[in-house]
């Protein structure tokens, strides 16, 4: 069958439209979505690309500002000691002993092992007197300027030492014995003279001492208890002469400047243990870990800058 002209002309056109809407559903929605896609990843591309030119610029500005703070912390842990092992301990006593000046003697050494201690931040508070009349005077009285900046500064140091840390330590208990008060005590001052010369740099070390000592000052307390006893016998001696003579009214008596002494009684055995004076002490030593250099670490982050 022949077709019409008009009808060749339709036929080309359903043909033409079929065509092109193929050619849209398997070539241009595939490239529009592809294209949408290329789109999206460019986006991100470039959000990471940013995000990534953004980190460089900060890379060397972060890296001096670490640099700089280990600076200012490299010498902190000075102070303190390394970790160390029991004989390590123990020769750490034994050059704090040849250090001091103090006239004693250490028996009975005991090291311990290794452990941790607590420290915290201990501030003083001064005690107030509070009355329900002294708050109703001081109601609404401005807090004097020395004192507002004394508790903002308290509050500072609160806030900039934080709360507890656990830190390594060591401990080492013994003997020590004086001849005098004097002596004991000068050793127990040593706590705040023990510096070590350490690269050429004199540093105040960590260590607490923890003694037992209490002042007991013997012969001056003697002294007073005879003065007093004395001092009894005489105001008891007189208070009976007064009521035997029936005496009224007032009644004085003076005391004498001086008393006799008595008769020295027999002195006891003088034996070792009564001629020096002896405490039991703990010698804390504390150690924290000394932060690493960071700059080899950071090199190797700029791609082996150090190298």
């Amino acid at each position: 069958m022949r077709l019409s002209k008009q009808e060749r002309i339709g036929v080309i056109i359903i043909l033409a439209v079929v065509i092109i809407g193929l050619g849209i559903f398997l070539f241009i929605v595939p490239a529009a979505q592809t294209i949408g896609t290329s789109i999206t990843n460019r986006d991100n591309t470039q959000k990471q690309y940013d995000a990534a030119v953004e980190k460089a610029n900060q890379k060397a500005p972060l890296k001096e500002q670490i640099l700089e703070e280990y600076k200012e912390g490299e010498h902190l842990a000075d102070m303190f000691f390394p970790e160390m092992k029991s004989y390590e301990t123990d020769a750490a006593v034994r050059e704090f002993l040849a250090q001091c000046e103090a006239n004693v003697v250490v028996t009975s050494l005991d090291v311990s092992a290794p452990g941790t201690a607590t420290l915290s931040p201990s501030f003083p508070t001064e005690s107030e007197v509070t009355y329900a009349l002294k708050q109703y005077a001081s109601q609404g009285a401005e807090i004097e300027e020395a004192a507002a900046k004394r508790i903002l500064r308290l509050g500072q140091l609160a806030t900039a030492l934080g709360t507890s840390q656990t830190i390594g330590a060591s401990t080492a208990e013994f003997i020590v014995k004086a001849q005098n008060l004097d002596e004991l005590i000068k050793f127990i001052d040593e706590i705040n003279n023990y510096v070590k010369t350490e690269s050429g740099v004199e540093t105040r070390k960590a260590l607490m001492l923890t003694s037992s000592v209490t002042l007991e000052y013997s012969d001056v307390n003697s002294k007073y208890d005879e003065y007093i006893t004395e001092l009894e016998a005489i105001a008891e001696e007189a208070g009976k002469a007064a009521i035997d003579a029936g005496v009224d009214g007032e009644f004085t008596y003076e005391i004498p400047d001086s008393i006799e002494p008595e008769e020295p009684e027999e002195e006891e055995e003088v034996t070792i243990e009564n001629t020096y004076y002896s405490a039991a002490v703990t010698l804390t030593f504390y150690s924290i870990e000394r932060m690493q250099n960071p700059q080899a670490q950071l090199d190797a982050q700029d791609g082996g800058a150090a190298a």
